[in-house]
């Protein structure tokens, strides 16, 4: 569950409690004897604030500003609205669930984009993401001590232009992170919760099929293709690779378990690494890399087969 807040330091708080108050306020009584259907419980108190705070803060974020403001609120309520449908609707994985809605939900985003402000809107919206970060990004360098100026400064244009091609990424992963979280405080805080808790990280793994975002991704990247292409796959690029660098993370940290290495100790090294900055040079490139391989060569598997192996050969000595 940790990894999802990576993922949420810059998301809006009603991307989680929204949900988690939809989610309470459908969550059963109880299992009937007889197969009707069961009945859903009156809407708590706590679900109530929680969605009463979250649509406050949905409406105070898109008076407060432009098209991108009342675009993410928007957003937010559809993601939200297909998520909660999902859950009601079919039993799977979170993390299926998740992926669905935040996919039915960008559709859905979209469509109400194009109907409301045409084809102009896309240009204005993306013309607000980059004032938006831009803005960030020069407190940041006032911010920042007099020895860091010149390398924050430094990072200014690429880290905005960055930002204002894969924000629709970043929304994606937040999306995916804040339903995560949504669903595990749903979990928590009823007695009767409506599935599952999510797995544990060492065990986080995607379908064979993501490593088709790679490779789009790269063919993007040397092909001469148009921009709108070269948007969406880099975005697609880095949905997958951000997934991809959790499941290297994962795998890393199951074999640590297996050295005796603590998750304390692991922190530490990871926190000591993004002071260095060198995960944009060497962690997460690997991670990523080794998350990749895994579908070809399932390295927790076979861990977990070589241990049963030699607990075996150890139970029946010749």
């Amino acid at each position: 569950m940790f990894a999802t807040f990576a993922f949420l330091l810059w998301a809006h708080p009603s991307l989680v409690g929204l949900p988690c108050a939809a989610l309470l306020m459908i969550a059963p009584t109880g299992a009937s004897v007889d197969p009707a259907p069961m009945r859903v419980r009156p809407p708590p108190l706590l679900a109530i604030a929680i969605a009463a705070l979250s649509l406050a803060l949905l409406w105070l974020t898109a008076i407060s500003g432009g098209r991108l403001a009342a675009l993410l609120s928007a957003y937010i309520v559809l993601v939200t609205a297909a998520f909660v449908s999902l859950v009601l609707l079919r039993t799977d994985t979170v993390f299926k669930q998740a992926f669905r809605s935040t996919l039915l939900g960008g559709l859905a985003t979209a469509l109400l984009i194009q109907l409301v402000w045409g084809i102009d809107g896309w240009g204005e919206i993306g013309w607000e993401v980059t004032r938006e970060v831009s803005y960030t990004m020069r407190w940041i360098v006032k911010a920042s001590p007099a020895e860091w100026v010149e390398a924050t400064f430094a990072l200014y244009e690429p880290t905005v232009r960055f930002m204002s091609l894969s924000w629709p990424g970043m929304l994606a992963l937040q999306t995916l992170a804040g339903l995560a979280l949504a669903w595990q405080l749903h979990l928590r805080l009823t007695s009767l919760p409506l599935g599952a808790p999510l797995a544990r990280f060492r065990d986080f793994a995607i379908g064979d099929a993501w490593v088709w975002g790679i490779v789009a991704w790269i063919a993007v990247l040397i092909l001469p293709v148009s921009s709108a292409l070269q948007v969406a796959g880099a975005n697609l690029g880095l949905v997958a690779g951000a997934l991809y660098v959790l499941r290297g993370a994962a795998i890393v940290v199951t074999f640590a378990e297996v050295f005796g290495i603590s998750s304390a100790l692991l922190v530490v090294i990871a926190a000591a690494a993004a002071t260095l900055a060198v995960p944009l040079l060497f962690v997460l490139p690997g991670l990523c890399t080794l998350g990749i391989t895994d579908t070809w060569y399932q390295y927790r598997q076979r861990l977990a087969a070589a241990r049963d192996r030699l607990r075996t050969d150890r139970s029946n000595p010749k």
